[in-house]
């Protein structure tokens, strides 16, 4: 990841641009409208962020993935999309979904790395 300085100029960059483009909408009214919008925008970026990392994340199953019951080989059912709760709102996750022959479980790979 870049660094905290580096990120503080990309946002700060980010912000004069959404700044300029609010010009034409009319100033916030008061401190509670600036507030409103600081939340507003935070909490999109976060959201955005946590959307790309868990795709990032989920993009690759395993190729060979076991059923955490019986160890048994998996077999492909296509992808299943969730909403994660997380502290910023609720996020899609999107990953591969998988069946145990053996003992009939449905199971996610991704589960142990997204830590759901």
């Amino acid at each position: 990841m870049a660094s905290n300085k580096a990120i503080e100029e990309r946002v700060k960059a980010l912000v004069a641009e959404l700044l300029a483009e609010e010009e034409s909408e009319g100033e916030p009214r008061n401190i509670n409208d600036i507030e409103d919008s600081m939340v507003r925008i935070g909490d999109m970026v976060a959201r955005e962020f946590g959307v790309q990392k868990l795709a990032a994340i989920t993009s690759q199953p395993p190729e060979d993935p076991r059923c955490p019951d019986c160890g048994h080989a998996g077999e492909p059912l296509g992808k299943k999309t969730r909403d994660l709760i997380t502290r910023r709102g609720e996020v899609p996750l999107t990953e591969a979904k998988y069946r145990c022959p053996k003992c009939r479980r449905l199971f996610f790979p991704s589960d142990g790395a997204v830590g759901a």
